[in-house]
């Protein structure tokens, strides 16, 4: 980690002598998936698969959601769950491998890839956390009560360079596949977390990256699902930012909060992108908030002149001063999506349900994490 972290560039860390020596040990760890069986794991659903994806905000309050997940009502009953911004081995989440736990604490198979090594403590409310980093590892997750058959990592193309920035880190986004066996089916389970700091079109080529290089053969079913941060905004420049501010405050507030719970709908193009490649997701989600954020707490804030900040937070005024976004998606390919009382489990007497969202808190002191969870039951086609 040491000297991982130690030079100014990532150009100046690739022509060092530390990394031409280990480069492509670096490089094969983080494109290697890790899978651990659970011994006896036993799919809680027989008719229908039921489905979660949640951005658990790096496991940091691994206890809650690991309650959730065994709990709660709908979420007790997905046999498959996706994960982003999973930690192993980081002082903020007590250096726990938290997907690992988790899995083990719900008896699910697990596959966890590794998208970066975390070079810093963090940001924000990390920073006080006591204690040093161990693997210091975050990346996408995978879990699930029906057999693991083989698992792979399609890596992103880079949009944005984290290791020059504050939250240092090396690596790079990417993709999480696992082939689940499911009703004698070849499955395809997708575990991604698309980059925030950019553009929409950037996200758009990373999508299209991933439609490029799907594992498996022409007759496989694929479920993708990820935070996909479709905030429908340009950021990373100072110009960006001040279009996204005009955007802003020169329409209507409402226009804007529906603009940002649907951004399928023409301000992310990484949709027209999945379904040119045969993907859907109406029936699979809901435009409902799983992300918020303050407008103080934005990165960019401190870039903009104080009149306009005043102006933002006066619109936001209706909203409690937040921005509501939908983040977190559910994305299918020769999959039905099931609806409400649609079909019962015939074992439990479990019934289907539409594809939704968990409300909760997603933000301050009493969150579980920084995103609300998403869920869905599906069936084959």
């Amino acid at each position: 980690m040491e000297n991982l972290a130690r030079f100014r560039s990532v150009g100046e860390l690739e022509a060092s002598g530390f990394f031409m020596r280990n480069r492509e040990a670096i490089l094969t760890f983080l494109r290697t998936p890790q899978v651990s069986a659970c011994a006896g794991s036993i799919p809680r659903l027989g008719d229908f698969l039921r489905v979660a994806q949640w951005n658990i905000e790096k496991g940091k309050r691994l206890d809650p959601i690991a309650e959730c997940f065994g709990g709660h009502a709908i979420l007790q009953w997905a046999d498959i769950i996706i994960l982003n911004e999973a930690d192993c081995g980081m002082s903020r989440s007590g250096n726990r491998h938290v997907a690992a736990e988790l899995a083990g604490r719900l008896g699910m198979h697990m596959v966890f890839a590794p998208a970066h090594f975390e070079l810093t403590d963090g940001s924000g409310d990390d920073l006080p956390v006591a204690g040093e980093n161990r693997e210091s590892l975050q990346g996408n997750a995978i879990l699930s009560r029906h057999p693991v058959r083989e698992a792979s990592v399609v890596a992103l193309p880079v949009t944005f360079e984290p290791y020059e920035f504050g939250e240092k880190r090396f690596g790079r986004r990417s993709c999480l596949w696992a082939r689940v066996e499911w009703r004698r089916s070849r499955l395809w389970v997708g575990s991604v977390h698309l980059e925030l700091r950019n553009t929409p079109s950037c996200r758009a080529r990373q999508v299209e990256h991933i439609m490029k290089n799907l594992p498996g053969g022409g007759g496989d079913a694929y479920l993708l699902g990820g935070d996909l941060n479709t905030n429908g905004f340009s950021r990373g420049t100072l110009w960006r930012t001040v279009r996204s501010a005009a955007r802003l405050l020169c329409l209507p507030a409402g226009r804007i909060r529906a603009e940002l719970l649907s951004p399928d709908r023409g301000r992310e193009p990484l949709f027209e992108v999945a379904g040119r490649h045969g993907f859907f997701w109406d029936a699979l989600n809901t435009n409902e908030e799983t992300a918020r954020t303050a407008i103080d707490d934005l990165e960019e804030s401190d870039a903009l002149p104080g009149f306009l900040l005043g102006g933002i937070r006066r619109r936001l005024r209706p909203y409690g001063g937040y921005l509501s976004f939908k983040l977190d998606w559910l994305l299918g390919r020769r999959l039905k999506a099931l609806a409400a009382m649609e079909r019962c489990d015939a074992r439990t007497g479990v019934m289907s349900v539409g594809p939704g969202r968990v409300p909760g808190i997603n933000h301050g002191p009493g969150r579980m994490s920084d995103h609300l969870p998403v869920y869905a039951d599906l069936a084959l086609e």
